[in-house]
C-alpha cells in the first residue's frame, strides 16, 4: 500500500534517509536546504520535517537535534523511494567467482557467506537447503570395518549427507547393495522425507525379515544423520563488521545479535521462517517477530534453489544500512546460486542420458 505522502514530503524523506545512511547523524533542515534536489528554503523544509514526524516517518532523538528515520520511514523509503543501485561488473565477477569455485555444498555456503560479508560490510549468512525437502537421488551403504557402515545420502552432485554408524547387522557388500538397491528403486522421484514412510513401513516393500530389521536400523540412523548435521546448515562471515559499528550503542542491541548467533539452530530456524516467497525481502527493526530483541537490526534475505530444495542467504546489520546496494548484492548472489544449480542439474541429466544410451 502506498504511503499518504505528497511529492515534497517524499523528497524530504528520501533526502533524510540518504543523508542519515551516509553520515550517521540526525539531519537538520539547514543541512537539507543546500540540497539542490529539494529547491526549498530551510523554513519550508523544517515544516515538512515536522509533518513527517507527526505522521511517524521520522523522529527527533533530542530536542535540539535533527531528524532520523523511523522503521516506517525506512519501509516507505525501500518500497517507494529508494533509487536502484546496480552492481558494478567487478562486484558481479566477485560473486560469481566465489560461487563457481565451490566444489561441494559446504564450500558453496562458506564462499557465499564470505562474499556477502565482504561486499556488504555487514554480517553475511548462508543457510543450506533442508535435505528432507529435496528430491531423492541415491543412497549408498559402504562397509568399513567390523559392523561399521558409512551412509551416503545424495540429492545432487553437490548436496549430500554422510554419517558413519555401528550397524550390528550383516554388513557384507552383497547384503548392503541389496538393501541400497531396494531403497533406491522405491525412492526415485520422491522427496527425501518419504524415506521415513518407506523405512518405517517395511511390509509395503515386500522385504525379508532380515531386510526389515535393516530398514528399521537405517531409519534410526538417517534420522540421527539429519539431527547431527543441523548445526552445520548455516555459515556466517563478517562478525567483526557488526561489532565495529557505532550504530549499536546500547549493550542490549549487541546482546540480541549475540544470542541469535550463539545458537546456530535458532538462527537456522529464524532465517527459514523468511523463506516463503521468491525475491529479496527486507525486515526492519520492530517488524521482526522478535522485534523487542532486534529493534536495531535489519535483515535482507533471498531464497535460492539447490538440489531441488530451497536455502536462504542474506545479510544482518543495523537499520542504517545502504539498502539499495545490499538488495542488489543479495539478489545477484541468489540468482548466481540458482544458475549454478541449473547448470549442475543439466549436467547430471546429460550424464544420465549418456549412461542409458
Amino acid at each position: 500500500m502506498n504511503s499518504p505522502l505528497n511529492p515534497r514530503q517524499k523528497q524530504v524523506l528520501t533526502a533524510i534517509v540518504d543523508h542519515y545512511i551516509v553520515k550517521a547523524e540526525p539531519v537538520s533542515s539547514k543541512v537539507l536546504s543546500v540540497n539542490p534536489l529539494l529547491q526549498a528554503s530551510s523554513a519550508t523544509i523544517r515544516n515538512t520535517m515536522a509533518e513527517l514526524e507527526d505522521m511517524g516517518f521520522v523522529e527527533q532523538p533530542h530536542t535540539s537535534a535533527g531528524r532520523t528515520p523511523t522503521d516506517r520511514g525506512y519501509r516507505t523509503y525501500i518500497n517507494e523511494l529508494m533509487p536502484v543501485d546496480p552492481l558494478t561488473a567487478e562486484d558481479r565477477r566477485s560473486i560469481e567467482s566465489e560461487i563457481n569455485e565451490a566444489q561441494d555444498e559446504q564450500e558453496l555456503m562458506t564462499h557465499t557467506a564470505r562474499i556477502l560479508g565482504n561486499l556488504t560490510r555487514q554480517l553475511g549468512v548462508a543457510v543450506s537447503p533442508s535435505v528432507e525437502e529435496s528430491l531423492f537421488k541415491n543412497i549408498s551403504l559402504v562397509p568399513l570395518d567390523q559392523n561399521r557402515v558409512m551412509i551416503v545420502l545424495s540429492v545432487s552432485e553437490t548436496v549430500f549427507r554422510t554419517t558413519m554408524v555401528d550397524s550390528g547387522i550383516d554388513t557384507s557388500i552383497y547384503r548392503l547393495e541389496s538393501i541400497a538397491r531396494r531403497i533406491n528403486e522405491r525412492m526415485q522421484g520422491k522427496p527425501v522425507s518419504f524415506l521415513n514412510t518407506l523405512l518405517r513401513n517395511p511390509k509395503e516393500s515386500s522385504a525379508s525379515e532380515e531386510e526389515k530389521k535393516a530398514f528399521s536400523f537405517f531409519d534410526r540412523s538417517i534420522s540421527k544423520l539429519f539431527k547431527s548435521q543441523k548445526h552445520d546448515e548455516v555459515q556466517i562471515s563478517g562478525t567483526k563488521n557488526i561489532f565495529s559499528r557505532a550504530d549499536f550503542e546500547k549493550l542490549e542491541d549487541l546482546e540480541s545479535i549475540l544470542d541469535l548467533l550463539d545458537s546456530k539452530m535458532a538462527l537456522v530456524h529464524f532465517l527459514r521462517q523468511r523463506n516463503e516467497k521468491e525475491g529479496v525481502h527486507v525486515t526492519i527493526g520492530e517488524e521482526h517477530q522478535e522485534g523487542h530483541k532486534l529493534r536495531s537490526v535489519s535483515i535482507v534475505t533471498s531464497a535460492f534453489s539447490l538440489g531441488g530444495a530451497h536455502g536462504i542467504i542474506g545479510v544482518i546489520g543495523p537499520k542504517r544500512m545502504p539498502y539499495s546496494r545490499l538488495i542488489s548484492i543479495v539478489d545477484h548472489t541468489a540468482k548466481a546460486l540458482n544458475r549454478k544449480d541449473r547448470a549442475e542439474t543439466g549436467k547430471q541429466g546429460n550424464n544420465q542420458s549418456e549412461s542409458e544410451s
